[in-house]
């Protein structure tokens, strides 16, 4: 998984900015795994959506490199997760700091595996989220779209095969 993360984030033309995004797995079997102190957790085979933000150096291109990554020290609970989930897509809007309605957004169409996931710094339940067959992409930009954006932002949506601009 790790050759084919790398390759993935080299595909996807990130930019180097601030922004809200949202990484897009598979989980091919099911398993349990132990997430810090969230303790130990099972995660059945299907779809499991991460949302986060990243306003510091190097913006979404440098946390979505991390997270493609497999961490040899967890810091994120996504760290725990990651070396078993398939990296598919990533949605991400730039200079917008909306992580909060994301989520809120998500959480409307998809079930919270883990409370408390990703979500140490704000009010949602989760930042996480699970869906037994993979998101119908069309379905989420319309409703994301009408929901959360405004004329002048706008969210790229893109697969391991697409560029991000």
């Amino acid at each position: 998984m790790t050759a084919h993360s790398l390759s993935a984030l080299a595909g996807l033309h990130l930019r180097s900015r601030p922004g809200t995004y949202l990484l897009l797995f598979e989980n091919r079997r099911k398993q349990t795994v132990t997430i810090g102190r969230l303790g130990e957790h099972c995660l059945p085979v299907g779809f499991y959506c991460y949302i986060g933000s990243a306003f510091g150096p190097g913006g979404v291109r440098a946390r979505v490199r991390h997270h493609l990554n497999m961490a040899t020290k967890p810091h994120w609970h996504l760290d725990y997760v990651r070396p078993r989930l398939a990296f598919r897509e990533v949605w991400c809007q730039y200079d917008v700091r909306d992580e909060h309605n994301w989520a809120l957004q998500t959480a409307a169409n998809m079930t919270i595996p883990i409370p408390g996931f990703g979500a140490a710094d704000c009010a949602c339940n989760s930042h996480f989220f699970y869906l037994s067959g993979k998101p119908d992409v069309a379905q989420f930009q319309t409703t994301w779209r009408d929901a959360i954006c405004t004329k002048q932002q706008q969210i790229s949506f893109c697969t391991i095969e697409q560029a991000c601009g």
